[in-house]
This record gives structure tokens, C-alpha cells and sequence, in this order.
């Protein structure tokens, strides 16, 4: 068998030198427009790099400008949709400009984020993103101290004194998670729902506190029953969603209605309102929040506050290429609006209260064992 070929390399200055007979270091100093290489010399390498379609390497330019033309973007997985949206909005506002974006997953796995972080700086990117991830002290330092211009999306350093600290050297994008839910609270309201449950997102994350504020400020408000059972705890996956629903849905007196802090977990809700005998919406509404391209299936058709993702990415990419031309601008914070998109999952509350078949925690595990395989299961 023969030798493996190596990839056809594209034109090198060595390519240029060797044509015309001269160094590779004149070669270069020629395209550096330095003054040590006579103009004759230069204006024949320029005129011979042109014919021959010489094209400096990124990662050679890399080391004479210390700049890549590449923006670092950290997130916690590649499944959730909504972060192709902002990843997409993003690239439409950089790769004009002539930036690429690499991407790195974590898995919120704190020593893959740092390891992330790390290698991004190796990599001379001009500026990194971070997307729905949840720092430490440790990790938010490690930006801090890179030296390189920092956009957080949706989620907050964990030593924030307050949200979107304006002492803090970062950034800031995100969606109006506050009122967003609360005004999905209302929209439950105004169909006679009284008794409403919440499944909340991840407790580390800042977007999901703010989510669970909008919530509690909702029900408050509107004067609907603030009975502290009917606030689960939940992490922003499918699973989560399933177990949380279980809870809320087997209480003595169960909610009418449920709001999951993402629309993952509105799907889980789903599928144990299903295995519960509970029909959606005439005996359960149920509502969830980002507006992933899922939702609006119609054998989903998810009432939810649809998140601006494409336009976050856009901002973030506006923001970086202003912080390329002035490194000192203040640090900003950007939030945008939400809008409720209401579709066939909610309904007016039922004037009788199916409690529903029972579920039980056992039950619900086993049917998780038996059909959701670990490789099928969506993680945000």
C-alpha cells in the first residue's frame, strides 16, 4: 500500500523566494511593507505573490500581529438549539468582518471550562463569548486576567454583587428573563388559572433566578396561590422537566397549569401529563420559555416567551467589534425583550380538577430506564 499523501498546502513565501530566487525572510519583510527591502525588490514579490495567489496564514499573522481573527465561544453542550441561534446571529456579524468562531463545550464541567478558557488563549482569539455557563470564582478570575475583551451570555459571574454589575470588566447579553415569565404568569391569569406551578432551572445559573423572580413577582402581583409546593426544582433538561412535572402533578391539590423554565423541560411535562391521563390543555395548560424550532410542531405547539437568540448573537457581535476598535469602552449590559408566543398548549382552567392516574417516583424512574437511553437524552 502506498504512502499516505499529504494535503496539497497552499502558496507559501517559501513558494514566492524560491520563484524568484531571493530569501524568504525578503519575501516577508516585503509583504510587512518594511523599508529594509529595496522598492524594485518589493514590487516584484508583491507583483509574484498576486500571480501566484499568496495568501498570509492566519496562524502566521497570528504571530507577528498577535491577533487571530477568531473569537472563542464557550457553551455547556451542542444540543440545545437556542445556542445555534445565538451562535448564528453572532457569525452574521463577525465572519463579514472577517472573524471566525471556534467553539468549546463544557458540559457546566468547571475544569473542562477553565481548560477551554486556557486553550482559547494559547490560541491568541481575539475575544471570547460564553454562553449560558455558570462560572466560579476561579473561572470568572482566569477571564478577568486574560487580558482579552469578555461577553457573557444570559448567565453572571457567581461573585456578582449584583446582576450586571457595572464595576464588573465584562459585558453582559441576555433576554428579559424577569419579564418574560411574569408576563407568562399573566397570560395564565387571564384564562382563570389561579393554582400555577413552576419548574425552575439550575440554582448556580443567574438567568434562572431571575426566571424564578419573575415567577414569584407574577404570582404576588396578580394575587394567584403563592403555596410553596408548587415551586419544583429543575436544571434545564428534559428529565428534569419529567421528574419536576411528576411532583407538581401528583400534589393532593395540583396546579392547573405549569410553567418550566425552558421549553426542554415543558416537553418532559408533557409526556407525564400524557402518562397520567391528563389531556393538554383541556386538563392541564402548560407553557415553557426560549421558543426552540421544536415548539412550534404542531404535535407540540408550545405556548412560550420566545427568546431573541439570533439577535443576542448579533449583539454580542456588534459589541466585539467595538470593543476591537476602542479596548477602552466601559463594560455594557444589554438586555432584550421577550415575546409570548401562544400556541394550542394553553387554555382556560378546567372548572373540575382531574387529579389524573397516579404516578409514583418508582414508576416514573423505571419508564426513564426503559426508554430514555442516556444517548437520547437533550441536555441544556
Amino acid at each position: 500500500m502506498g504512502a499516505r499523501r499529504r494535503a496539497k498546502r497552499g502558496v507559501t513565501i517559501v513558494d514566492v523566494a524560491e520563484a524568484l530566487g531571493v530569501a524568504p525572510s525578503t519575501v516577508s519583510n516585503a509583504l510587512h511593507d518594511k523599508d529594509i527591502v529595496a522598492p524594485r525588490t518589493k514590487a516584484r514579490i508583491m507583483a509574484m505573490a498576486k500571480a501566484m495567489n499568496y495568501e498570509a496564514s492566519a496562524a502566521a499573522r497570528a504571530l507577528v500581529t498577535r491577533q487571530s481573527s477568531s473569537v472563542g465561544v464557550i457553551l455547556p453542550d451542542f444540543a440545545n438549539p437556542v445556542f445555534n441561534e445565538i451562535i448564528s446571529g453572532l457569525n452574521s456579524i463577525l465572519v463579514p468582518a472577517g472573524y471566525a468562531t471556534l467553539v468549546a463545550s463544557t458540559a457546566n464541567d468547571g475544569r473542562t471550562c477553565k481548560a477551554a478558557i486556557h486553550a482559547f488563549v494559547k490560541r491568541d482569539v481575539d475575544a471570547i463569548v460564553v454562553i449560558s455557563q455558570c462560572l466560579d470564582i476561579e473561572e470568572t478570575a482566569q477571564l478577568a486576567g486574560c487580558g482579552l475583551p469578555v461577553v457573557l451570555v444570559h448567565r453572571t459571574p457567581a461573585d456578582w454583587q449584583t446582576t450586571h454589575a457595572p464595576s464588573s470588566t465584562f459585558d453582559y447579553v441576555g433576554m428579559d428573563n424577569t419579564g418574560g415569565v411574569y408576563a407568562l404568569v399573566r397570560h395564565l391569569a387571564d384564562l382563570g388559572h389561579r393554582r400555577i406551578g413552576f419548574i425552575t432551572g439550575p440554582k448556580q445559573s443567574s438567568a434562572a433566578c431571575e426566571r424564578t423572580r419573575g415567577f414569584r413577582d407574577g404570582v404576588a402581583a396578580l394575587g394567584l396561590d403563592a403555596a410553596p409546593e408548587l415551586v419544583a426544582d429543575g436544571s434545564y433538561d428534559f428529565i428534569a422537566g419529567m421528574r419536576g412535572a411528576r411532583e407538581l402533578l401528583s400534589l393532593p391539590q395540583r396546579p392547573t397549569a405549569v410553567i418550566a423554565a425552558n421549553d426542554l423541560m415543558a416537553f418532559g411535562t408533557m409526556d407525564v401529563a400524557q402518562q397520567m391521563g391528563l389531556s393538554v390543555p383541556k386538563d392541564l395548560s402548560i407553557v415553557g420559555v426560549d421558543d426552540v424550532f421544536f415548539s412550534a410542531f404542531p404535535m407540540i405547539s408550545l405556548t412560550t416567551a420566545r427568546q431573541p437568540a439570533t439577535e443576542i448573537g448579533e449583539s454580542v457581535g456588534e459589541r466585539l467589534l467595538e470593543r476591537f476598535s476602542d479596548e477602552a469602552l466601559s463594560p455594557i449590559a444589554v438586555t432584550l425583550p421577550v415575546e409570548i408566543i401562544v400556541r394550542h398548549s394553553t387554555a382556560e382552567a378546567p372548572s373540575r380538577v382531574d387529579p389524573g392516574s397516579p404516578l409514583s417516583t418508582d414508576n416514573l424512574e423505571a419508564y426513564l430506564a426503559s426508554r430514555w437511553k442516556p444517548s437520547t437524552i437533550i441536555v441544556a
